[in-house]
């Protein structure tokens, strides 16, 4: 025995399982990352400044004690779910994902702010997304052709009172409609009247009555007393707005091409669906076949 505990490698062995012994003991028992929920100060200032903006006020320690365990229990439910498969599979959850990784590829993209020369090319190439409508002003006679019997003769009569000098007012039929607009686009009067009727008004010489023009509701005799044409408008007077359209257009441009770099890494593989069967195909198949088998 004394012999053996002479023997160098005893003494190894033993040191070695010494010091593996208080390693072991001295190590902190910590959990798996995985199941490791950490709730940093960042995190529980994060959950404080959320209550502030819904509650305008800030928590008591109670509640604050109540939002980390609330966050500590969403983040259980959240890792047992994944665990669980529950996120397969489930066309909600993958549009929440593309949606929070569309998000993400936007704020990665986000383009510099444009010069006035880039700004100005934007504007000359898609003139009209930014043109200035023409502008009416017009006086209207309605005529309710479920009230007259016949509509195309009593148009014409007005027509020709209007053009010697009648009073609108003493004149048509009663209408919800406005008898008067003034400096309005295009579009508005399409809003009012109809897209048909907004682009005969806008072809009608101003000074003079005219008609009938006809909308959804019957037959109008209109007088355009005023009208300013429409323009492409200079960079400054729309300068928010073509910005605007050209940062929404390059970060578009900048996500497609995210994607495209991405789509590379997959295999794609469409499988082609299966031709249906016809049940009544089959039948006379099998029917052609019994003879041949008997």
């Amino acid at each position: 025995m004394k012999k053996l505990w002479r023997e160098p490698l005893v003494h190894f062995l033993l040191i070695g399982a010494g010091l593996f012994l208080a390693f072991d003991l001295t190590q902190d028992k910590r959990p798996d990352a995985a199941s490791r929920i950490l709730v940093d100060p960042s995190q529980v200032e994060q959950l404080t400044a959320q209550f502030k903006r819904t509650w305008l006020r800030p928590p008591t320690e109670t509640e604050v004690a109540r939002l980390v365990e609330s966050y500590v229990r969403d983040e259980v439910y959240y890792r047992e779910a994944l665990a669980m498969g529950l996120d397969q599979n489930d066309p909600q959850v993958r549009r929440r994902m593309r949606l929070k990784l569309e998000f993400l590829l936007e704020d990665l993209t986000a383009a510099e702010p444009p010069g006035d020369e880039v700004l100005g090319a934007y504007l000359q190439q898609h003139p009209d997304r930014f043109r200035i409508e023409p502008r009416l002003t017009l006086r209207q006679v309605y005529l309710n052709p479920d009230e007259r019997g016949n509509l195309a003769a009593d148009a014409e009569q007005i027509l020709a009172e209007l053009r010697a000098g009648a009073a609108p007012d003493t004149l048509g039929d009663r209408t919800m409609l406005p008898d008067e607009q003034t400096a309005v686009s295009t579009s508005q009067i399409a809003r009012t009247f109809g897209k048909t009727f907004a682009q005969e008004a806008i072809a009608l010489e101003p000074g003079a009555w005219s008609g009938p023009l006809h909308s959804g509701l019957g037959a109008h005799l209109v007088l355009v007393s005023g009208r300013k044409e429409g323009r492409l408008p200079v960079l400054a007077e729309v300068r928010a707005e073509v910005e605007r359209e050209y940062l929404a257009q390059r970060r578009q441009q900048l996500k497609d091409l995210a994607y495209r770099k991405l789509r590379e890494g997959y295999e794609v593989i469409i499988e082609p669906a299966t031709a249906p069967v016809d049940p009544a195909g089959a039948v006379a198949a099998v029917a052609e076949k019994e003879p041949a088998e008997k």
